[in-house]
């Protein structure tokens, strides 16, 4: 996130200051404080673009996510990049190797990309070697995505 967006320590002292020592009133005013900080037409046209997709609507209590748009954000999160938990210069110690179906191209573009973060190189387009093991996260999400029989992970030994 952009640092001029963070929360500051002014902010958590006006939180502190004006909450009357409610938790739910100092995240209240956190996030107002955040919000202020974005242009009102920029907001506002994300909101009308949310709310013309059906991911959020408008009630009398202010806006409200809908089923489709609490859909839309666990897909977002499906697709989310693991952080690489290995440093640049890692021995290659695993091979990746993996038979994903056409239809699923989102799917094998997203694993593609996810082993290049990894520091993982392509021997060819399915097959790939890097440092190892991956991280349980990582096997987690290959689980969640329904890819994990379709991958298989070798180790290499001296």
């Amino acid at each position: 996130m952009n640092k001029e967006f963070e929360t500051t320590i002014p902010d958590i002292l006006i939180a502190m200051l004006f909450s009357g020592k409610s938790i739910k009133n100092f995240k209240s005013i956190i996030r107002e404080r955040k919000l202020e900080r974005y242009k009102t037409g920029s907001v506002r046209v994300a909101l009308s673009r949310l709310s013309k997709n059906g991911y959020i609507h408008n009630t009398k209590n202010g806006w409200q996510i809908s089923a489709s748009g609490v859909k839309y954000i666990d897909t977002i999160k499906k697709f989310s990049y693991i952080q690489s938990p290995f440093k640049n210069e890692a021995v290659f110690s695993t091979i990746v190797s993996f038979d994903i179906p056409g239809p699923e191209r989102k799917v094998r573009d997203w694993l593609r990309n996810q082993l290049k973060k990894f520091n993982y190189k392509m021997l060819q387009q399915s097959l790939w070697i890097g440092p190892g093991p991956l991280p349980t996260k990582f096997l987690e999400r290959l689980e969640i995505l329904k890819i994990r029989k379709c991958i298989k992970i070798f180790k290499i030994k001296k």
